[in-house]
């Protein structure tokens, strides 16, 4: 199969779709299940159709750019930053032979897309010129740098242990020894990867309570769908990162590569939905006292600590 066939089918923009599509799915019924609600139930064979009748009516409803707006920036900005994530997924392996792009800096541009998202997000608040939503738009950005830099710290780590950038020879050269190694950089990726998607408790920049919606308060309709698509995205590409570096990508017995790299990536999820439906919203200055105070201290002593065992054993 060809790169651009492999874009757009498979590990591609229509695999992504239906992943979404089912992801949103067992969210909304595991959240029902923890706050004894029942959740998705009547569109389709138990409510499997839920999502997708949700995502027609958005395509739906009409796309309003209120006169004050940067109409540009406001109309772009959706698709900029959805081709961005999408480009972080084109670099994550799902089998020794699923993936669409790479080479021997796969880490390095990975996490330099990630790194470029919080201008994307910002812009998307300022060009609505809603004070509400540009208020959304500096608060994810105080969020995603200062949950970026134990990503980083973390990220680095584990390249630092396996000596290369390139994903798929992080996944040959992983191990169990690596795992137990790499534990507290994996915890803290994961940590760092739930405060730079916003997710909860750390869905701080959408704090309907606080601030309307945050950055996307003046968008509806198809533009919405595509930023919150692009957010999704993120933690799914996030999601494969931390398996590749972490967790042995598509590496496993008996089942095929792509199996293994779902079923570990799913598993995360199933962490993600968990803290959703147990974990209040913590405030800003505690999320940013976290990270500064407590999240990239000990990314920088694991940092060091990697280094001194390469150093050791090398």
């Amino acid at each position: 199969m060809g790169p651009w066939l492999k874009a757009l089918i498979f590990p591609g923009f229509l695999f992504l779709m239906l992943v979404f599509l089912m992801v949103f799915y067992v969210e909304r019924k595991i959240l029902a299940d923890a706050h004894l609600r029942t959740g998705p139930y009547y569109v389709g064979r138990w409510g499997l159709l839920q999502t997708l009748a949700d995502v027609f009516k958005l395509l739906q409803k009409e796309f309003i750019i209120q006169r004050r707006a940067n109409k540009l920036l406001f109309s772009l900005i959706p698709f900029v930053a959805f081709l961005m994530v999408a480009i972080l997924v084109a670099f994550i392996p799902f089998s020794s032979s699923s993936f669409i792009v790479s080479t021997s800096f796969d880490l390095l541009i990975a996490l330099a897309i990630v790194t470029s998202m919080p201008p994307i997000f910002f812009y998307a608040g300022w060009a609505s010129k809603s004070k509400y939503s540009f208020i959304g738009g500096l608060r994810v950005v105080n969020q995603m740098i200062s949950g970026e830099i134990p990503l980083w710290l973390s990220a680095l780590a584990a390249a630092v242990f396996y000596g290369t950038l390139n994903h798929i020879e992080i996944v040959q050269d992983s191990s169990w020894l690596s795992f137990i190694v790499l534990l507290p950089a994996f915890l803290i990726f994961i940590t760092a990867t739930l405060i730079v998607t916003d997710r909860p408790p750390f869905d701080i920049p959408e704090a309907e309570q606080e601030v309307v919606y945050g950055f996307l308060t003046e968008f509806g309709g198809f533009n919405y769908m595509i930023l919150v698509l692009s957010k999704l995205i993120e933690l799914f590409g996030l999601y494969g990162l931390a398996v590749t570096l972490f967790l042995g990508g598509f590496k496993g017995p008996i089942l095929p590569g792509i199996v293994w790299f779902l079923l570990k990536i799913f598993a995360l999820y199933m962490f993600t939905f968990v803290v959703r439906a147990s974990t209040p919203r913590i405030r800003m200055d505690q999320l940013l006292k976290f990270c500064w105070k407590a999240l990239t201290p000990l990314a920088l002593l694991n940092l060091a600590f990697i280094i001194f065992i390469k150093m050791i054993f090398a």
